[in-house]
């Protein structure tokens, strides 16, 4: 299993150090950045399995760079503990406000903090069951977050997400290749739903090549345009030059028969309750299922968008 990823944003150097030497001998991968804008900027290389935020920056608040953290949907559930010089309770009320899971004052003990960031990774991964490879809430968070949709009776539109021809490209290029495919399309999945400013989003990993975007609004027409269009444009890119210059691989399909694939391509199938109404998310699910036969069968990447009542 790779090493947990932890992000220690704070601008004392010697802190950084001490933590960054200790979590490092524990085994974590620890990233570190001196500063709010610096830490905003590190999360763009990669989603960490947990922050460790200084109250106090030089540049902006620790509160504001939380705030800013759960914002972001690659972000929006990974666990923040802040680190405080302060101790009085105004002061963690207002960090556990700007979205911080916990609160260590200075100075503390390094196997204080080891056992806090323990618990946190451990109950983040048990209430979201987390996809490990892309750390995005999994199945049960998925279904929940459907749930709570219906329930509330709003509108809103699940957007499902598979990628035609990745069975072929994993067999042609192995699982390590196979597993920067997927990656990328939760990258390319959380970019455009952050940029996407009609509606607040939440994105989900099924598992494997399957994903989920999860909107309030009831024409997400738009970000399927913009997530097939930056898919389109940079997928070519994991491919070796030689199958990038033919526009397609030479595989095997699920019979053993050698045959010619075309480049990946994204499948997308919108549920929305503009017509009809749900009561589980099994339904959503269900309606989704046979959208996604007609979308994978489409030449390229596409999306459809389910009008039956």
């Amino acid at each position: 299993m790779d090493a947990h990823r932890i992000l220690i944003v704070d601008d004392e150097d010697q802190i950084r150090g001490v933590v960054a030497d200790f979590l490092g001998d524990e085994g974590f991968l620890v990233i570190q950045a001196a500063s709010g804008k610096d830490g905003l900027a590190a999360l763009t290389l990669g989603t960490p399995d947990l922050i460790l935020l200084d109250v106090g920056l030089p540049d902006m608040s620790g509160y504001d760079v939380c705030k800013k953290i759960r914002e972001q949907p690659a972000t929006r559930h990974t666990p923040v503990i802040m680190f405080t010089a302060h101790t009085l309770d105004k002061d963690e009320v207002t960090g556990f406000d700007a979205g911080a899971d916990d609160y260590i004052s200075k100075p503390f003990k390094p196997a204080r903090l080891l056992a806090r960031i323990t618990s946190a990774i451990g109950r983040s991964v048990r209430e979201l069951d987390a996809n490990a490879l892309t750390h995005l809430p999994g199945n049960r968070a998925i279904i929940d977050e459907i749930q709570k949709r219906i329930s509330t009776g709003g509108p809103f539109s699940v957007l499902y997400f598979d990628l035609n021809n990745f069975k072929a490209f994993n067999d042609r290029y192995g699982f390590v290749r196979g597993d920067q495919a997927i990656k990328f399309t939760a990258e390319i999945l959380q970019r455009q739903s952050a940029a996407w400013k009609e509606s607040p989003t939440f994105v989900g990993h099924i598992g494997g090549d399957d994903f989920v975007v999860i909107t309030e609004a009831h024409d997400p027409g738009t970000l399927c345009d913009a997530i097939i269009r930056e898919f389109d444009a940079a997928i070519a890119g994991l491919y070796d030059e030689e199958d990038r210059a033919r526009g397609m691989i030479t595989s095997v399909d699920r019979r053993g028969n050698k045959m010619e694939f075309p480049l990946m391509g994204i499948a997308i199938a919108v549920v929305t309750n503009r017509i009809k109404t749900f009561s589980h998310p099994g339904e959503v699910a269900l309606v989704a299922g046979d959208l996604k036969k007609w979308v994978k069968s489409a030449t390229g990447s596409a999306y459809v968008v389910d009008r039956r009542s």
